[in-house]
């Protein structure tokens, strides 16, 4: 999750961009909901604007349709060939990418597989007489289309219902007019994900699921009007459909022309819609205004406006580096709560993580801000501190990365596996966590008023939390000579911890050693 979500924050910064990056990673995870919810939750969070959102989402909705596009070029066939190649990669390459890149290639393989053992199955279906008059039904557009969608809101993935779709073609149990309405229900059906997820967020977090039901909808009553549209001998949008299969790929091939409608049906939304995204997010925010517009989340100290009197720019650097680190402390304190057996959840580890991609943000904005004073003409002073304000933005970035990288995935082994800490591990655990806390907040402090006698006693913790942390470990190893059935169970999470608290305070020394001007 956390590689799609780097890539989706980096590459929004424009519409092209932004329609490219939502096609890519939809196609990969075969998901337009799994990246509907993931602007939802940047939105929610501060680190997109829904204006950027509109151009992911319009990309998520044509590589959503790349599903059915596989399935229909008979991919499934190869689906062994897939599962194996996926599975042998991701079980023995050691690189983390190529890792990832197995698990998808797994996915799709498993998905193939999924397909083609549907479409054997359903080949029964063609002379079961209650299934065959329900289908011809579904012949009339707008019961096709309320099918479609009804079956994609139970579901949640239009990818899913269009690869049935097609495979129920391929057994031959549904035609080509009945396969399309299904598909344009489908459509809409799939923004229930990101509804669901908005839930609980602001107004512009909604807005986006909002815009997401919206635009769909627009879609499918374009293509609804060309359905009604009477032409040689059927209507409009079937005879282009199968025209179009027929002329640029050069086949009639049945689940070829249903793929081909799918696609082309979210290609033509965005062609007509694409040129007026300006227009319909100003409309979005009539039609859902929130009491005040909310603002990606960045630097709020800095800027280039100051870079001519490169003190002033110094001192506001380092009101947002302050932030930075408020912002850490609060991952930190989280942190705690993701472990708490009471408390923990795989969604606050998830909103942990959120708050990384924060501090990740604030620290590249801090650092080139930092190179642009650097080209100044600086004094002595204004240099050291500038060097100084480099190391110590690093330290907490630092600091947030173990956070989110290390501890978090203790948290969610720890929920995941439903085990406890004992109840003593748990209050040491407790206990050095509030120390290290503790640490952290009075170095922020030294830094923010220049106190460097308290610099030099953070400074000094490091030894004592070293000490502290290996007096921690003898305790856990004598209550697993005990044979404390938690200690035992919980013992490779208990000790990993208890270490990356460690980790965390010689970051935090490090802050302390550079405030005092010991780099």
């Amino acid at each position: 999750m956390l590689f799609r979500s780097s890539i989706l924050l980096s590459l929004t910064g424009n519409k092209i961009k932004g329609f490219l990056t939502g096609l890519g990673i939809t196609a990969i995870n075969q998901s337009s909901s799994a990246t509907t919810v993931m602007e939802v939750g940047f939105v929610g969070a501060g680190l997109m604007t829904f204006y950027q959102t509109i151009a992911v989402t319009m990309g998520a909705e044509v590589g959503s349709t790349v599903t059915a596009q596989l399935v229909a070029f008979k991919i499934t066939k190869y689906a062994l060939i897939f599962i194996a190649a996926g599975f042998f990669t991701a079980l023995f390459v050691k690189s983390k990418q190529i890792k990832g890149i197995g698990n998808a290639i797994l996915g799709f393989g498993i998905l193939f597989l999924g397909m083609d053992i549907m479409s054997k199955a359903l080949e029964p279906l063609r002379s079961f007489q209650p299934f065959l008059t329900m289908m011809t039904n579904v012949e009339t557009p707008i019961v096709g289309i309320l099918v479609g969608l009804f079956f994609t809101l139970l579901i949640q993935s239009s990818g899913a219902t269009s690869g049935i779709v097609i495979a129920m073609a391929l057994s031959g149990t549904i035609t080509f007019e009945q396969a399309l309405p299904l598909n344009l229900g489908a459509s809409i059906g799939t923004s229930i994900t990101a509804f669901l997820g908005s839930l609980t967020l602001n107004k512009e977090a909604k807005r986006v699921a909002y815009s997401h039901t919206i635009s769909q909808t627009i879609g499918v009553v374009l293509i609804f009007i060309l359905i009604q549209i009477p032409f040689k001998e059927t209507n409009f949008w079937y005879w282009f459909c199968k025209w179009f299969t027929k002329t640029f790929f050069l086949t009639t091939d049945l689940s070829r022309q249903i793929a081909m409608a799918h696609t082309l049906s979210a290609v033509i939304k965005c062609i007509i819609l694409f040129p007026f995204i300006d227009n319909y997010s100003k409309l979005m925010v009539k039609l859902f205004p929130s009491k005040e517009e909310e603002k990606s989340f960045g630097p709020i100290y800095i800027s280039d406006t100051l870079l001519d009197t490169p003190g002033i720019a110094l001192q506001q650097t380092k009101k947002e580096i302050v932030r930075a680190g408020q912002i850490v402390c609060e991952m930190f304190t989280k942190a705690k709560s993701c472990i708490n057996k009471y408390e923990r959840n795989l969604i606050l580890c998830d909103q942990v993580s959120l708050i990384d991609i924060k501090v990740d943000k604030l620290r590249h904005a801090i650092v080139d801000y930092l190179r642009k004073i650097a080209s100044k003409n600086l004094t002595e002073e204004e240099s050291r501190q500038e060097i100084k304000y480099l190391y110590i933005i690093n330290d907490i970035e630092n600091i947030g990365d173990i956070v989110d990288k290390n501890i978090m995935p203790i948290a969610k082994k720890a929920t995941e596996l439903d085990v406890l800490f004992s109840s003593e591990g748990w209050y040491e655990i407790c206990d050095f966590h509030g120390i290290i806390l503790k640490n952290l907040n009075e170095v922020l402090l030294a830094f923010e008023k220049d106190d460097i006698v308290l610099a030099d006693k953070v400074a000094q913790t490091k030894q004592e939390v070293g000490k502290h942390e290996s007096e921690l470990r003898m305790k856990h190893i004598s209550r697993l000579h005990r044979g404390l059935p938690e200690s035992i169970e919980t013992s490779s999470m208990h000790l990993d911890l208890i270490d990356q608290y460690k980790r965390v305070n010689s970051h935090i020394a490090s802050i302390a050693f550079a405030i005092k001007g010991e780099l």
